[in-house]
């Protein structure tokens, strides 16, 4: 075999926001005598993801022996792993990286060194834990049987008296006792003993009479009881019991001694063993993948274009430059199949969760997560809109107590990064904590301009996800006759209708700080494309009928037969209801700004309320106890508050949510794709290297 050839080097270079991590298909042709250490590497390396070889005419690895027999000394030593508990925490250990058959060597010498010891501690434990029980079980019976100041031998049964133990509901005591005198003849003795919904009751009778007795115990669903084996009164056995049992526990005492210090000894080594035969379970899996001839190994898989160059370095070392190893941009019918890898800033990444949620995207479409970086705690702040909500909020999510630490680290981040906008939206609108100074505009006193910012934040996101995500997701798949076809006019429609909408309306920007009113016209003269009208109107109805009559056509020729073509006509022109109804789904953002402060008000008053009435009536008597009054009245309104504060939360994150999977990914994701999974070591108590 020839050395390697490495033309297909690519150069690195930046790639464009909004698109997910470049990918190559690679091939490599190793040698037999090279595929455990190329395996090795790849494994460590952690920069692929293998694919099964398709090629009909190789041969793939049947794996079930070696498969079973690592799997099998995995099971045992997990169980000795679980028995003797989770290993201190220290650095991993530096080890050579060992073979499969040095690794199934170590974790058999291992097993042989511990499985007798932990077996025998286990029985120990078990017998233990099953003596304490039975203990356990005497005591519970005996407690009931303590009124007894006689001892137990004389209610055992003998051969002309038989006895019978056993709990009766309380409610039933009395006719059981009735049954059973009526059922004998009066010729049977019963005892009632204990308290509460359960009570012991004793029946002794003659042993020819008992077949009498059965009916009666089965009708009133006597639980018989067994008496310990004990001959003294229960009192004086409760004592022994009581002995036995603290002398059980010193011995449990020593017994988890032993285990521990057993386990300070090795938990760490059978840790690290464990580690070592997942790992090699792993490659068997992997090299189950593989394509292989009577000499050389194929493998095939995914790799990043940025790590091309390590990949090529990395199996030139493993190989001694022995290998054939080439690259291939992803065929278009492969792009379904081309595995998914985020690429983006770090002030982005932790928004890919909001996508992950809905789907990953495919390899030739758009990733929106740096746009829902900047849309999403824009949205989540007006709708809760208020700041002293935020800075509660934002103070919880970092605080890194446990149950915020319930939450995925990447939502908790999106969350501190929602609260601070909400502190300036809040700001803004005079929000804190249902009160204060207003710095633009109060919502709950004149809430036009809000509705407004909403209408306009929903056409801008409409626009957006027409005119730049599904018009760069157009280029990415060269598509230019859908761009120009469907994506540009759908841009055209928007700005021309909705600018036309606003004429009508005669809207003005004046609460944005604009002098400026759009031309009030009535709705048949604004949309008239031949009446008079000033320039701004005339662009208006040019860019509307320019995208309706472009969007029209590219229904008819991109339609494939009359019935689609004709569809297509009518949809372009229904669109347009589509748009008003995406539109209004927006004022929700003003809806749910508008509800968190009128809680918060009422909360306020409310509050306020109950304090003005209890201090009209506490003063006159003292002052000393308006202020504890204060206090509960303290404690309700913060609960009150932090009340809110879920709810609102709850419900901005949900309706952001909506607004984005629906009214924005709707209109140009497709989703599909398939998360990037390297085939890497998971390491945390080994680490390759010198010791």
């Amino acid at each position: 075999m020839g050395t390697r050839s490495s033309s297909f080097l690519i150069q690195s270079r930046g790639e464009l926001m909004l698109k997910t991590a470049r990918m190559r298909k690679f091939r490599a042709l190793v040698l037999q005598r090279t595929h455990d250490q190329v395996l090795a590497g790849l494994h460590e390396a952690g920069v692929v993801q293998l694919k099964e070889i398709s090629e009909l005419e190789l041969t793939r690895k049947a794996l079930s022996d070696e498969l079973y027999e690592v799997s099998s000394l995995l099971g045992k030593l997990r169980d000795i792993q679980e028995f003797l508990g989770p290993p201190p925490r220290v650095r991993p250990k530096r080890i050579r990286e060992l073979t499969y058959q040095e690794t199934l060597k170590s974790a058999r010498s291992l097993l042989e060194k511990l499985e007798p010891k932990v077996s025998m501690l286990k029985a120990e434990g078990k017998a233990l834990g099953e003596g304490k029980q039975a203990l356990l079980a005497q005591a519970e019976v005996l407690q009931e049987l303590e009124e007894i100041k006689f001892p137990l031998k004389y209610i055992r049964p003998t051969k002309e008296i038989h006895v019978t133990t056993g709990r009766i509901a309380e409610e039933k005591v009395g006719g059981f006792i009735e049954s059973a005198r009526n059922s004998l003849s009066q010729k049977v003795f019963t005892t009632v003993l204990g308290k509460g919904k359960k009570r012991i009751v004793i029946v002794v009778c003659r042993v020819r009479d008992q077949p009498k007795l059965l009916p009666v115990l089965y009708r009133y669903e006597m639980e018989p009881l067994e008496l310990p084996p004990i001959v003294g009164t229960p009192e004086r056995a409760l004592r022994v019991l009581r002995k036995k049992l603290a002398e059980v526990e010193k011995q449990e005492a020593r017994f988890r001694r032993k285990v521990r210090k057993l386990a300070k000894r090795r938990s760490h080594e059978v840790a690290c063993s464990v580690e070592l035969l997942e790992i090699q379970r792993e490659r068997l899996r992997g090299s189950a993948a593989f394509g292989y001839t009577d000499t050389t190994t194929l493998i095939e898989g995914w790799v990043p274009a940025k790590q091309v160059r390590k990949l090529d370095r990395l199996l030139n070392k493993t190989t001694r430059q022995q290998c054939i190893f080439r690259t291939y941009e992803p065929q278009p019918p492969e792009i379904e199949a081309v595995p998914i890898e985020f690429e983006n800033p770090r002030s982005v990444r932790n928004f890919e969760y909001v996508t992950e949620m809905y789907g990953m995207p495919r390899y030739d479409e758009v990733d929106p997560t740096p746009l829902i970086a900047f849309t999403f705690p824009l949205f989540f702040a007006i709708c809760v809109s208020d700041a002293g909500y935020g800075l509660l909020l934002g103070a919880f999510m970092a605080s890194g107590v446990w149950f915020a630490k319930a939450f995925p680290r990447k939502f908790r981040i999106m969350m501190v990064i929602g609260a601070a906008l909400t502190v300036l939206i809040g700001a803004l609108m005079g929000g804190w904590f249902g009160a204060g100074p207003k710095l633009w505009v109060n919502p709950l006193e004149n809430p036009i301009p809000i509705l407004k910012l909403a209408v306009f934040i929903g056409i801008l996101h409409i626009l957006l996800a027409f005119g730049v995500v599904a018009a760069l997701k157009d280029a990415f798949r060269r598509d230019w006759r859908n761009l120009a076809l469907d994506h540009i006019p759908r841009v055209l429609i928007v700005i021309g209708f909705f600018g036309l909408s606003f004429c009508v309306l005669g809207i003005g920007l004046h609460e944005f700080g604009i002098d400026f009113t759009f031309p009030k016209m009535d709705l048949f003269e604004a949309f008239n494309p031949i009446a008079p009208a000033t320039a701004l109107v005339v662009t208006f109805r040019v860019l509307f009928y320019a995208g309706l009559g472009i969007g029209m056509a590219g229904a008819v020729l991109m339609g494939q037969g009359a019935l689609e073509k004709l569809s297509g006509l009518i949809n372009v022109v229904y669109g347009i209801t589509g748009l008003v109804a995406d539109a209004a789904s927006y004022s929700r953002l003003m809806a749910l700004g508008i509800a968190t402060g009128i809680i918060a008000f009422a909360i306020n008053f409310i509050v306020g309320f109950l304090y003005g009435g209890a201090e009209n009536v506490l003063s006159p008597i003292s002052p000393a106890l308006v202020v504890l009054a204060a206090i509960p009245l303290g404690a309700v309104l913060f609960l009150a508050h932090c009340f809110n504060i879920f709810i609102q939360t709850l419900g901005a994150f949900v309706h952001t949510l909506r607004l984005h999977y629906v009214e924005f990914f709707g209109k140009f994701y497709e989703g599909g794709g398939e998360k990037f999974v390297p085939f890497k070591a998971k390491r945390t108590f080994t680490k390759i290297g010198r010791r």
